[in-house]
């Protein structure tokens, strides 16, 4: 244990010290903190422009051949209050020539009780004004029709008004405020685990190539510099990882509370649980990862060759991470591919975490996944081991995955041979 502390107290120092590491964490730190003080700028930059100038509002022309001015009107003002509603009886080329030179931000021509020509200068693929502009003469053509019948305007308009009210009682999770907490949680422990692990064999190839490694091997013994390499490296992650964390959730609440929507500050809100979860997974899920990583990394001789080892293992972690958030947005996290998926070790760490802040999974099954997880940690650090032991002295081509299993299957029969 000592032995392993102190690769650790050096992994950990040297990672911390290393000046990408402080770059990138300032660099996210400020991005986070300006992404919050912005809004508030631009909305008090926006708060004086709009009482030193006073901007006319855009009008829209209207037509009417068929219902009461007044009445036709006070609809229009009800659907469009920021707009000046002008009423007039202009010839048509006169009308588009005015919405064409933006007098006119668009212009209904009222032609029969459910008949309108609409004239604007773009028509957009996002463009609702027809469909608000129906609206509105459906409701007038049914308060002239309520008239008719002896229903008074007042009534009219408190029936066509009318709105149903609701509560929502959420028995589980609500993913409408946890969705894009969660998604951004997601994106941190994909990335996370990717960077860190890599952070791991950079330093085993780094290593290898200066023959320090000779040197350390005679010092320590491979197991003992596995673990303090992943330990350390994990360590100085997580260390970097609280920080964004903590400054994501000082800025949301603290700042951007004060100038983003309630429903929008209410989303991004990190609730406490979902924050220590992804403090778990991503400890558990770095630890799988870069253990496999740091030992296949130890077959390098040089940085040309990390990809080619590395790369079947960071395409199972890409695979597993494309797994969930497909479920994420099909609505499927309680699928059976999302249950079986949040007991294999290499899909856990994103599954299990994205099931719990956006679904309800029982507390039983979220004992035996990290379980499940926390014992693959132990057996892939002792494999890594094992494998790090055969691969630290070992130069030129890197072997195939096939022919390490090999080696490690007749080491195995080897110390079984000198046991007895």
């Amino acid at each position: 244990m000592k032995h392993i502390l102190q690769v650790l107290k050096f992994e950990y120092l040297t990672c911390v010290k290393n000046k990408a590491f402080i770059i990138t964490t300032v660099l996210i730190l400020a991005a986070i903190l300006l992404s919050s003080i912005i809004p508030t700028i631009i909305m008090s930059v926006g708060e004086s422009d709009d009482k030193n100038e006073q901007k006319e509002a855009p009008v829209i022309c209207i037509e009417n051949k068929v219902y009461d001015d007044e009445q036709i009107t006070e609809l229009f003002k009800a659907a469009y209050p920021d707009y000046n509603i002008d009423l007039s009886d202009e010839d048509i080329s006169t009308v588009k020539a005015k919405v064409n030179t933006d007098k006119y931000i668009f212009a209904v021509l009222i032609d029969d009780e459910l008949s309108y020509t609409f004239v604007t200068k773009n028509n957009s693929l996002m463009n609702s004004e027809t469909s608000i502009i129906s609206t509105v003469l459906i409701n007038a053509y049914r308060m002239n029709k309520f008239s008719e019948k002896g229903v008074s305007p007042a009534d009219t308009q408190k029936i066509l008004s009318a709105d149903a009210k609701y509560i929502t009682i959420t028995t589980g999770t609500d993913q409408t405020k946890n969705y894009i907490s969660t998604y951004i949680l997601m994106m941190i422990l994909y990335i996370a685990i990717m960077m860190y692990g890599q952070m791991v064999s950079q330093s085993v190839v780094s290593e290898k190539n200066t023959r320090a490694m000779e040197m350390l091997i005679t010092c320590a013994k491979p197991s003992h510099l596995m673990f303090g390499k992943v330990l350390g490296s994990g360590l100085a992650g997580l260390t970097q990882l609280l920080l964004i964390i903590g400054t994501a959730i000082v800025s949301i609440q603290s700042i951007a509370a004060n100038t983003l929507p309630p429903d929008i500050t209410e989303m991004l809100s990190l609730p406490v649980k979902t924050a220590v979860f992804a403090v778990i997974f991503f400890i558990l899920g770095y630890f799988i990862y870069a253990f496999l990583l740091g030992a296949l990394s130890s077959f390098a001789s040089r940085s040309e060759d990390l990809n080619t080892l590395t790369t079947p293992i960071m395409m199972l972690y890409f695979i597993a991470f494309m797994i969930v958030i497909i479920c994420m947005n099909s609505d499927s996290l309680d699928s059976t591919l999302m249950i079986v998926c949040q007991y294999i070790p290499f899909t856990a760490p994103v599954a299990m975490f994205a099931r719990i802040a956006l679904s309800n999974p029982a507390t039983y099954e979220i004992i035996i996944s990290t379980v499940i997880q926390a014992l693959s940690v132990y057996l892939f650090g002792l494999f890594a081991s094992q494998v790090y032991r055969m691969g630290v002295l070992m130069y030129g081509k890197p072997p195939r995955i096939t022919e390490i299993l090999k080696m490690l299957k007749e080491q195995h029969k080897n110390n079984k041979g000198v046991s007895a």
